[in-house]
């Protein structure tokens, strides 16, 4: 089985539909994806006008809450989040610092579920995606795993920190490439690393050979491919 840890689809501006992806993840044997709409705003959107498709699709899409932790409180998160097998965040998107103090309660709320968090994470001259600085989300809050996705933007601070914390992984979109893959699982092992692909910002395709192609073990690629995001995910 393939796990496909990030993609977006729904009613957002990228205008990619729940057909369309699971037509690109047959095309290329991904059992299961991991969904998120491209914007805050439009989540509820998603629930509502998709949760027929939802359900009847529930065996390929895994859906993730996208919200805006600066304008939801605990009582609305705790009653949005049961529909959710996990939550995006974008801090960039949201304009948010994900180490603001004022969103502990939210994050304490986050650990309370035991779902993970994909984080959006890119050096983008923007101190809330920067991943040398929002790694310490995995020390302040040691009971959420964290996934920071795009491969952290590759960053050698980030990823000699890594190690330190049992709940931090990345996910291989977009930043990575078989030898970046080859490098890091040789620096951090495979249980660290989750496949995504971002689609439909990439695609799928490209996203995933960049594993195949690694010269990786068939055990290490079956980590980054599946077992990891199982054990996430719990399933």
């Amino acid at each position: 089985m393939i796990i496909d840890f990030h993609t977006h689809s729904g009613v957002s501006f990228d205008k990619s539909t729940f057909a369309e992806l699971q037509e690109k993840m047959q095309q290329n044997e991904i059992e299961r994806a991991v969904i998120f709409p491209s914007t805050q705003e439009s989540y509820q959107k998603l629930m509502q006008k998709n949760s027929e498709t939802l359900e009847n699709a529930s065996k390929f899409f895994i859906p993730f809450l996208r919200f805006n932790p600066k304008i939801i409180n605990k009582e609305e998160f705790e009653e949005l989040q049961k529909g959710f097998y996990g939550f995006k965040l974008h801090p960039r998107g949201e304009n948010f610092d994900p180490l603001d103090k004022s969103l502990e309660g939210i994050f304490e709320a986050i650990e309370k579920t035991g779902k993970p968090v994909i984080i959006h994470s890119r050096k983008e001259n923007n101190i809330n995606t920067d991943p040398d600085r929002i790694i310490n989300l995995a020390k302040i809050y040691p009971r959420i795993n964290f996934v920071f996705a795009h491969f952290a933007n590759d960053s050698d601070a980030f990823f000699s920190k890594i190690n330190e914390f049992e709940n931090a992984y990345v996910d291989t979109s977009v930043v990575s490439s078989p030898f970046i893959i080859e490098r890091r699982v040789k620096e951090i092992t495979s249980k660290k690393i989750v496949f995504g692909s971002d689609y439909p910002f990439s695609d799928q395709e490209i996203e995933l050979l960049k594993i195949k192609k690694a010269k990786i073990s068939e055990m290490e690629k079956e980590d980054i491919l599946q077992g990891n995001a199982e054990k996430l995910l719990k399933t």
